[in-house]
């Protein structure tokens, strides 16, 4: 193993922490680096944070109930189903009832929302890939690895769900969706 292949192994807690604080920085840095060019979706939209984070949410899946998403956003179902209406409004998601329970509604992105999302995540992806340029195969592998051991279901996410956030219009910037 090179010296560049070897892992780090922190001797104190204090290490551990300097090295998360680097970490976090360096996400950061990467970040911040594309919001700069101001490239982002749904641009004439105005949109919040709240409504981005619900059309993100979709496009990772075929459609969802407003409960699985307001599970998956850590709202209420309520603020779910506030905000879907206003981007059905403005033709960025559907609305259509659910055949295995039609008590429930599928909501799901238009052809035209799940185009710009598509669009964006691939210009995000071709500017932030040079970033990885520096690491093998391997590396990426192991990085992947370790970033899925922050995303697994079966941890819990820090901080209560939020039971009061309600979007007032499509760009409202709270963290809503």
């Amino acid at each position: 193993m090179t010296p560049r292949e070897q892992p780090v192994q922190p001797s104190t807690t204090g290490d551990r922490e300097s090295s998360l604080h680097r970490v976090v920085a360096r996400i950061g840095v990467v970040t911040r680096d594309f919001a700069a060019s101001g490239a982002y979706p749904f641009k004439s939209y105005d949109l919040g944070r709240g409504p981005m984070n619900l059309l993100f949410a979709l496009s990772q899946s075929d459609g969802a109930s407003v409960s699985e998403l307001a599970d998956g956003l850590r709202v209420t179902s309520s603020a779910v189903s506030q905000t879907v209406d206003a981007l059905r409004a403005v033709g960025l998601v559907t609305s259509e009832t659910n055949p295995a329970d039609r008590r429930s509604r599928i909501i799901r992105l238009t052809d035209a929302a799940r185009v710009e999302v598509d669009q964006f995540q691939r210009a995000y992806f071709d500017g932030i890939a040079p970033r990885f340029d520096a690491l093998s195969v391997a590396e990426i592998v192991e990085l992947d690895r370790i970033l899925s051991l922050l995303r697994d279901p079966g941890v819990p996410e820090p901080g209560p769900r939020d039971e009061g956030l309600r979007p007032q219009s499509l760009n409202d910037r709270s963290t809503a969706p």
